[in-house]
């Protein structure tokens, strides 16, 4: 998550802090850089000096063990002593002990008891007269390179300080916010079945009313088709010519749109417009065939009618009550189930 979150993180701090941590993470980077590098080249030497040092303290082991033959049958030990100190000068050695075949030191020095050992036999005519046991540390005479490492550290220092000076010069582009989708927009329903409506003596009320009376016919049949829209989910139709449109879908639309034109019908009829003489029509939105019976339908101030192409919707059976005509059919009213609750929702907009 924080890594999600670096560039949004720099992109709020002032330019000069920004470049100081880019310096200061370069830095980082190097020294880690030279430290795996060193380390490497340290271990490599270290492991090279340690077979150096064993291969020499074996080669030493068996000098000794011939120099200390004489010695030993002698018993100069003075001698031994002397000669085992040489040998702890070499630079992996720490200590040096001769003992007799009885294990019994003859000389012993420096620390006999550290690291590793190396032993070699003293041998007289096939029979071990004595062993000499050299202690040794190997490698010990190589150190880590700690002056590299600081030489490369402070070398480090202005390298990363000018890369991120140059680095800084770029224009630092901050993150694009990320833009949700808009999710694709829901299509509407196909329309099925359109309720139309025409005005038939509009030219005639044009010369009778005033313009105010006039408009205000027209703004209570809006009213009335708006109110009715959002019971009978229901939108208006844009390409409905010279007549007022609205458009029903779904299984059931036209009856809605049945019951809608019957409600309009019965409002008209009991306002005060009943001077307006409209023709309303159930008309399908696509007719099976080419035919002019949907202008029959919006001819004559009669009834609701009802295109002959609807008599066989299924949404309408057993459910309206029609008679058919030459034109069409002529809705009378609903079965006496759904009549009384069209009555009793006709009521409530009566009150309204």
């Amino acid at each position: 998550m924080f890594a999600s979150n670096l560039p949004e993180f720099l992109s709020r701090l002032p330019g000069r802090t920004r470049q100081q941590l880019l310096a200061g993470g370069i830095w980082l980077v190097l020294a880690l850089f030279c430290s795996a590098a060193l380390g490497h080249y340290y271990g490599q030497q270290k492991a090279d000096a340690a077979e150096r040092d064993r291969a020499a303290a074996r080669a030493a082991a068996d000098f000794l063990a011939q120099q200390s033959l004489e010695r030993i049958v002698a018993g100069d030990r003075i001698s031994m002593q002397l000669l085992a100190r040489q040998l702890l000068e070499l630079p992996a050695v720490t200590g040096v002990t001769v003992e007799d075949v009885e294990s019994n030191a003859l000389a012993q020095v420096g620390d006999t008891h550290q690291g590793e050992t190396v032993s070699a036999p003293v041998v007289l005519h096939d029979s071990l007269a004595g062993s000499v046991t050299l202690n040794l540390v190997p490698g010990s005479g190589v150190g880590f390179p700690w002056a590299s490492l600081i030489l490369s550290l402070v070398f480090a220092l202005p390298v990363s300080a000018a890369a991120a000076l140059a680095a800084g010069n770029f224009p630092f582009r901050r993150p694009l916010p990320v833009v949700p989708a808009r999710p694709a927009p829901v299509p509407e329903p196909e329309v099925t079945v359109g309720l139309y409506l025409r005005a038939l003596n509009w030219a005639q009320l044009g010369n009778q009313l005033s313009r105010g009376a006039l408009d205000k016919l027209q703004d209570d049949l809006d009213q009335r088709l708006q109110l009715l829209r959002r019971i009978y989910d229901a939108r208006p139709l844009r390409h409905s010519g010279p007549q007022l449109g609205l458009g029903f879908s779904g299984g059931d639309a036209a009856f809605r749109a049945v019951c809608c034109g019957l409600l309009l019908r019965e409002l008209q009829q009991s306002s005060r417009a009943a001077g307006l003489q409209l023709a309303v029509a159930v008309v399908p939105s696509e007719p099976r065939s080419c035919d002019f019976s949907g202008e029959q339908l919006l001819s004559q101030p009669r009834g609701l009618a009802l295109h002959p192409q609807l008599l066989e919707d299924a949404a309408l059976l057993n459910r309206v009550e029609c008679h058919t005509t030459n034109w069409g059919a002529e809705v009378s009213g609903l079965v006496p189930s759904y009549q009384k609750l069209l009555d009793s929702q006709l009521r409530q907009l009566a009150n309204t």
